[in-house]
């Protein structure tokens, strides 16, 4: 099967802050945090385990702290896709990145493909 995937992704857990954004605005009030982490990262989006799934299309503020670079960045996602692991418990969720201002993007790129280069 072709991958259909635009970025590279390393698989790699990283401690994720998710706050809904109301009505799809960027500047959304702030209702409630979910703490979850990531499955594996890639320039373009997250896939996390979670135990609060959103719905489809909505959109989230993100928070990543990056374990092996030692950032946290920040951005807007969408949620793109959610399927049930355990039962109604736990389930995995594919963010895109819709908002990504071009410093979090650097340091992303940095932390995705700098994992992918030999070390001399």
């Amino acid at each position: 099967m072709k991958e259909r995937r635009r970025d590279p992704r390393i698989k790699e857990e990283n401690k994720v802050i998710l706050n809904p954004v109301p009505d799809g605005s960027p500047q959304g009030t702030k209702k409630e945090s979910y703490y979850c982490l990531t499955k594996d990262l890639s320039v373009g989006g997250i896939r996390i385990m979670t135990n609060a799934p959103l719905a489809v299309g909505s959109r989230v503020r993100v928070e990543i702290s990056l374990t092996k670079s030692r950032k946290r960045v920040q951005a807007l996602a969408e949620v793109r896709w959610v399927n049930a692991l355990i039962g109604e418990d736990v389930y995995d969720m594919g963010l895109e990145f819709v908002g990504i201002d071009p410093e979090t993007e650097l340091a992303l790129i940095d932390h995705v493909y700098g994992k992918s280069r030999p070390k001399t």
